[in-house]
């Protein structure tokens, strides 16, 4: 049977949509079809770039073109629920970047939105697409190192002085180390250990009233704790290491194609595994799975399903309770 060719709808065509798109590119069951923008300068200039057949000016007429089979939402994590909402409501399967929203309520919406009508929705998160998440995964699921007893992640830069009109430094947009970085390494912990029983977390605030740091601590039932740290001023780079019984994984990653995993296993040599191939690793990988859950007629993902998503956004909420980070309007 001859493979679909599903034409990808762009919605908000800003810089992870142009990171979104180039990777498509390289996916021959994908083609960039069309792009909204309430810009019509940088709709028109992105379908140009990328050629897209059709550009518009607003989301309304990308999300009822008849002819678009998937739609990528681009935009600032604080408006993913409204546009998630518009699409799926017109019938499109979404596949939506991460954070998926801006808390739990927006989440539930959304998820009840897709089920009413029987519609594919995902989040947009690359991690456990990618073959150093599903090895560590496999190692650790094996027994091989025992069991986890502490991990530690964390995602920061620091590319100050910021500009406070800048979406990472505005609260009502969902600003904030927690929600644009912070998420990365508290997914990590959710999907090596599953959800705390307990969290403790501080941030420091900018003068915006973001958190442009976030310190953060599980703690499980059997003793394993985390401690997670984020943040925009501290140039710690990002990775996660896992300790376990018998040796300790640790994960990093300068770009989605560029990753490593290495395995310190107590009495043998340490094995280091990278993957820097454009076939195997990137952003790319989020569209083949929303592809094959398409092709397979499924609603949701295994690998990225509803239930980590839910579980995730609950865990963000949570922590933002305990460090006192607000949302103004959206609380």
């Amino acid at each position: 049977m001859e493979k679909k060719v599903y034409n990808w709808g762009i919605l908000a065509p800003g810089n992870i949509a142009r990171k979104f798109a180039t990777e498509l590119q390289q996916l021959d069951n994908a083609r960039v079809y069309a792009v909204g923008s309430r810009n019509a300068d940088r709709s028109k200039e992105f379908a140009d770039a990328f050629g897209a057949e059709r550009h518009y000016d607003n989301y309304e007429d990308l999300v009822s073109d008849p002819d678009v089979d998937i739609i990528y939402i681009a935009s600032p994590h604080g408006l993913h629920a409204e546009h998630a909402l518009l699409c799926l409501n017109h019938q499109k399967p979404v596949l939506c970047e991460k954070a998926l929203a801006l808390n739990q309520n927006e989440v539930d919406k959304m998820m009840a939105c897709a089920s009413k009508n029987g519609v594919f929705l995902m989040e947009a998160f690359f991690t456990p697409h990618q073959p150093s998440y599903k090895e560590a995964k496999r190692i650790i699921e094996s027994g091989e190192l025992g069991k986890v007893k502490y991990i530690q992640g964390w995602f920061g830069f620091n590319k100050s002085p910021y500009d406070n009109s800048l979406r990472l430094m505005n609260p009502k947009l969902g600003g904030g180390a927690l929600l644009d970085i912070g998420l990365y390494p508290v997914f990590d912990a959710l999907y090596f250990l599953g959800e705390p029983d307990h969290v403790v977390a501080k941030a420091d605030f900018a003068e915006t009233g973001v958190d442009q740091s976030v310190s953060i601590r599980f703690a499980y039932p059997d003793g394993v704790t985390t401690s997670i740290f984020a943040s925009f001023v501290a140039a710690s780079g990002v990775g996660t290491d896992i300790f376990c019984e018998f040796g300790t994984l640790r994960l990093r990653r300068t770009s989605a194609v560029n990753q490593s995993l290495v395995i310190e296993k107590q009495g043998s040599e340490i094995k280091r595994n990278s993957w820097d191939d454009q076939a195997v690793g990137g952003m790319k990988l989020e569209a083949a799975e929303a592809m094959k859950c398409l092709d397979e007629k499924r609603l949701e993902s295994e690998i990225m399903p509803h239930s980590m998503s839910l579980s995730l956004i609950k865990t963000l909420d949570l922590i933002r309770r305990r460090a006192e980070i607000k949302y103004p309007e959206r609380d």
